[in-house]
């Protein structure tokens, strides 16, 4: 994931919660994220989540994911 964080950065912004903290765990709940690992999309302004996933996941299937977001930001 910190790879293509890396190769994405300039055009999606990424965010890692962590567990530990309270702050980080309400937000992983308001997000329907209950288990690890596990990714979301979210629009920009948007309050929804528009893809979400868990377990682990293939880089393709990752990349996939991203390059669909920004495709449908127009970017």
């Amino acid at each position: 994931m910190h790879g293509l964080r890396n190769e994405y950065q300039d055009r999606v912004n990424f965010v890692i919660l962590d567990y530990d903290i309270r702050e980080d765990r309400a937000l992983a709940e308001r997000l329907g994220i209950a288990a690890h690992p596990a990714y979301a999309t979210v629009g920009p302004g948007a309050d929804d989540v528009a893809t979400r996933f868990f377990g682990p996941t293939p880089e393709r299937k990752l990349r996939e994911v991203l390059d669909e977001l920004i495709a449908s930001l127009g970017s």
